[in-house]
């Protein structure tokens, strides 16, 4: 009769990587910085971490720690960021989407950040770029204090995660610009039913006052809107708002 127990193991391992997976699936539709705290907590659990953290990839290049379970993990991710160089920024940023660190003390491809990275107390690392539909949006990394802590296999279970943070992340990104364009919309909404009772307009010249004002002045037209919404609460009547309609 074949030995069925190693199987056995790794279907408990697959369970267990699902179970994670459905749970992340089930928690990240909320704030882009919740979601990533989430994440970044699944991954130290899946494979057995003692920290983790995500580092995103922000406008103009710019780079952010979110997520980290620690200290050390913004430390270690400031440190890349201002040597140019790790890990974490090369699963973002090169041809290489996934790298494991066995010793931070004796890899060469990081000369200046390894000897960083002990001083803050981490000797091994896998990092994961987080990618979505061809857009890469950062790298989920997990450290620890012991030399070789992760093995190939759990690079494997980073990068699976890795690639579904970044479509939880992407979508929670989506809702939260979706809300705040439903927001704006509602401000403006408002703003012009101030001025259309306050001055007898119709919708389409109170719309006109506010984007002149934007254009004018150089600002967003929600910021308008709200302007407009703040000075009748205070003062009773939009600002200046009879002079520019003369205008």
């Amino acid at each position: 009769m074949p030995r069925v127990g190693p199987w056995k193991d790794l279907l408990r391992m697959d369970q267990g990587i699902h179970r994670l997976l459905i749970e992340m699936a089930a928690e990240v539709h909320e704030a882009p910085e919740k979601a990533v705290r989430h994440i970044a907590e699944y991954a130290r659990t899946a494979v057995d971490g003692e920290d983790s953290g995500i580092m995103l990839l922000k406008a103009k290049g710019r780079i952010d720690t979110l997520g980290e379970t620690s200290e050390g993990v913004a430390r270690a991710h400031r440190l890349q960021a201002e040597l140019d160089e790790g890990p974490c920024l090369d699963a973002i940023r090169t041809d290489t989407s996934v790298f494991l660190v066995e010793d931070v003390a004796t890899d060469e491809r990081w000369p200046r950040w390894g000897p960083e990275a002990m001083k803050v107390g981490y000797r091994s690392s896998i990092s994961a770029r987080m990618e979505s539909r061809g857009r890469s949006y950062g790298s989920l990394n997990v450290y620890d204090t012991r030399r070789a802590a992760f093995t190939r296999a759990d690079l494997d279970v980073l990068e699976l995660l890795a690639s579904q943070a970044a479509v939880a992340y992407a979508n929670a990104v989506t809702h939260l610009n979706m809300q705040v364009a439903l927001d704006s919309r509602t401000v403006i909404g408002q703003a012009q039913g101030v001025l259309m009772q306050a001055y007898d307009l119709d919708a389409e010249t109170s719309f006109a006052y506010l984007r002149r004002r934007s254009q004018a002045e150089n600002v967003r037209l929600v910021e308008v809107a709200q302007d407009v919404l703040r000075t009748r609460a205070t003062t009773g009547h939009p600002r200046d708002a009879a002079e520019a309609l003369d205008g």
